[in-house]
Formats: structure tokens, sequence, C-alpha cells
């Protein structure tokens, strides 16, 4: 909408210095400015001022975020143990967001505390209900799922359970797309090449070689494996934390060598909400069915 070109590309640290304005985005960062990287230093200029804007306007408008936060709150009205708090309309106004408090604690202050296994293992399934049951049955998903946004409380209808916060990055997603997330783990229940040719189609990948497919092959099976081994264990081995990243490595490699991939854009949003939770998963220490 403002007409600005976007180049993607990695950044040199001795470019830095040809720089006039920089900032961040990201989960977290949103749009924030750089005054300063090691010795030089950069202007908050108008540029900077308009994306800021222009990203608040469109992705933080807080009547949207009122509107996400009752959707929420209705879709996850059968699952006690993820709370949602909810906007107030009488003290909310268009430039001020009032929800109902819920009581909380950090999830890494709590950890810090040596909870027992079967309380990691409540929190655990609580945010993985939080995500996905949005998702397979509404099609929705909450695309931010780092640790800033949601807290762990004791309960005493569930026993323990997490409150779900910060409803800016939403994604609304067609039905014929989340079937082919559940077609694409099917494929890798069943190894059944075909099928999972058929859901990388419906995610939105174009023109796979054979070759291209085994790569993104080594993806889905990091990704669906929890989910089709029915045994109880952690989301990934607790003694080879480097585990993931090494996946990461090999499908980025492989699809370099194979020549490359156009990403759809419903994939990074999938991709960040499911390894964000597994990180918080791993974090836990969680063993779970």
């Amino acid at each position: 909408d403002m007409q600005i070109k976007v180049h993607e590309r990695h950044i040199m640290p001795e470019e830095l210095e040809s720089f006039e304005q920089c900032w961040l985005t990201g989960t977290a960062a949103e749009v924030t400015p750089v005054g300063q990287i090691g010795d030089y230093n950069f202007e908050v200029g108008d540029l900077t001022k308009r994306v800021s804007m222009q990203y608040e306007a469109l992705v933080r408008a807080l009547a949207v975020e009122a509107a996400h936060q009752r959707l929420y709150g209705l879709m996850l009205a059968g699952t006690p143990e993820v709370n949602v708090p909810q906007p107030v309309a009488s003290h909310t106004t268009k430039r001020l967001l009032t929800m109902t408090w819920l009581e909380g604690r950090p999830i890494l202050r709590r950890l810090e505390e040596d909870p027992p296994p079967e309380e990691r293992v409540a929190y655990a399934k609580a945010l993985f209900r939080a995500w996905y049951v949005p998702f397979y049955r509404y099609g929705v998903i909450h695309g931010d799922p780092h640790l800033g946004n949601y807290a762990v409380r004791p309960d005493a209808e569930v026993g323990f359970g997490v409150n779900l916060f910060d409803f800016g990055v939403i994604r609304v997603f067609p039905a014929s797309f989340v079937t082919g997330v559940i077609m694409l783990y099917e494929a890798v229940r069943d190894h059944d090449i075909d099928k999972a040719a058929e859901a990388y189609r419906i995610w939105g990948f174009r023109d796979l070689s054979k070759e291209t497919m085994e790569v993104l092959n080594l993806w889905a099976r990091f990704l669906y494996e929890p989910l089709v081994e029915d045994k109880v264990r952690t989301i990934t081995p607790l003694d080879d934390p480097m585990y993931g990243r090494r996946i990461a490595m090999q499908v980025h490699e492989g699809l370099k060598r194979t020549g490359g991939v156009k990403i759809p854009r419903e994939f990074p949003l999938m991709d960040r909400a499911a390894i964000g939770l597994g990180s918080v998963f791993y974090r836990l220490r969680a063993e779970a069915n």
C-alpha cells in the first residue's frame, strides 16, 4: 500500500555504515526503530515512522484485536484449561483496549521452581489445545506463540491451565487448507508419497520435483512425528538439544541443492506456530502421548 519496493536478502555487517534508517521486525519486535548498532547511528526518520504507523493501523487495530479476543473466547469455550481475556466495551476506546483481568504467572518463572511432571504435562496439553482446537475445528490460528503471550495458573476446576494473550496476529484459513494439513499428517503416518504430493499441492506448493518433495518430507516427518507415534514421549529428544536445528539445516541445504522452492504464504505462519510451541514443550520437558 505504501508503494515501497522490498528486497529480501542477507545484510552484511559492513553495509551498516551506509544505512540512514533501520528498524527491526518480527514476532515480538513488530516494527521497532533502531538508533544505534555498535558504532553506527541511525535516525528515526519519516520512512520508519510511516512503516510503524501503517503496521499499527493494519495489524494492531484495537477493534480487530477485540473481535479476535471474542472469537477465541467462543472457540475455546469448551476448553476450560485455556482462559482468554475478554474486551470490556464500556472502558475501551479507539486508542485503548481494556480487557478482563486474569490471574497467572509467566511460564518461565514457574519452571524455575521445578514443578512436578504432571503439572508440566497439564501446561503442555493446554497449550496444544489453545493453538490447535481453533485451527482444526475453525480454521483459525494464533500466529504469535512466543513465551510472553501466555501465563500459567493453578485452576480449581482442571488442576492447571494457561491464559492466552495478544490477538493481533490471527490468520483464518479455508477449510481446504486444514484438509491439506491433516492429509499431510496421514501421509507421514501411512508413508504415502502420493497423498503427500496432494497435501503439498493443497498447501500451495507448485511444480515440486521428486527430490524437492523428499526434502520437504524431512520437515514433515519432524513436524508430525510426535503425533504419529502412539506413545508417551517428549516433543524432541531431551538428550539432543540440537536435533531440531540439524533437521532445519538438512532441509535448508536440501532445498538449495534441488533448486529451491517458492514457499506458499500460509507456510511461514503454520511453521512458526509449530516450532514456537515445540520449543515451549521442550523447555517444559513434558512427556505426553
